[in-house]
């Protein structure tokens, strides 16, 4: 990130236009004061985390908490400082960079934002604070939004290798995340064509058990129907033996000749 703390001679080498309340300066004051005391604390948790070991991370972590607690006051007293003159660029510069170092970065992201689009603003400023915003643009990965940004910056400020350098990174991140997501979506069209096959299977199988279910039912309903048929002839043969031997007896008995 940019050199971020503006102090209060700038402020006060502004044009008269943007001429502050003496409370307001004071409270910017205190708010850059705060600042840079927590930029001072946060680099030495950065040195101890560097040098690794278990103590080092834990007085690295507990640096870092009381850093955190001065970019809190710090973008207190910068909000102070814009209650009568709004969006007092100075300020919401360094309201800008507390929410950064606060990882609030879609909220700094606006106050850089507007800070960078503002033509009155002073050149570098606005330099810095393009490059700021695609900063912050690239920690929620937006990287097509942070590569514009930087274009801007360079506009302002061709000649900042830092800008540059980010310029290339965000590119290079845009993509890798380009090829990602186009990974992700082969990935998810395989998945559905598998699923798909998978459904396709599963209703083949389903048919392929009803069918079987069908024929099996409809086996049995010929066999039911044979073994009715069967037991019908069989009883028809039967009654009619019955007719037949009931009429050979009632019949008379037939006149037999002789031969002498």
């Amino acid at each position: 990130m940019k050199k971020t703390t503006l102090f209060l001679s700038l402020l006060l080498a502004l044009p008269l236009l943007n001429a502050q309340t003496l409370d307001e300066l004071e409270v910017i004051r205190r708010g850059n004061k705060q600042y840079e005391q927590a930029e001072k604390i946060r680099s030495e948790a950065m040195e101890l985390q560097a040098k690794g070991g278990e103590v080092n991370a834990r007085l690295a972590n507990e640096k870092m908490k009381e850093a955190a607690k001065l970019y809190q006051s710090a973008e207190i007293n910068f909000r102070k400082a814009m209650a009568t003159t709004k969006n007092y660029d100075k300020a919401n510069y360094n309201l800008a960079n507390a929410l950064y170092r606060q990882e609030k970065y879609e909220d700094a992201a606006e106050s850089y934002k507007y800070i960078a689009e503002q033509k009155e603003v002073d050149r570098k400023l606005r330099a810095k604070s393009y490059h700021n915003y695609g900063n912050a643009m690239l920690k929620q990965e937006k990287y097509k939004e942070s590569i514009d940004a930087y274009k801007n910056a360079l506009k302002l400020n061709p000649n900042d290798q830092e800008t540059k350098y980010n310029l290339e990174y965000a590119r290079k991140k845009l993509i890798q995340q380009q090829q990602q997501q186009q990974q992700d979506n082969q990935k998810d069209n395989k998945d559905n064509k598998d699923d798909q096959q998978q459904q396709q299977q599963q209703q083949q199988q389903q048919q392929q058990k009803e069918q079987e279910k069908r024929t099996a039912e409809e086996r049995q309903k010929e066999q039911d129907e044979k073994r009715q048929l069967d037991a019908l002839q069989q009883n028809e043969r039967q009654t009619q033996q019955k007719v037949h031997e009931q009429q050979m007896k009632q019949s008379p008995a037939s006149k037999q000749e002789k031969n002498w």
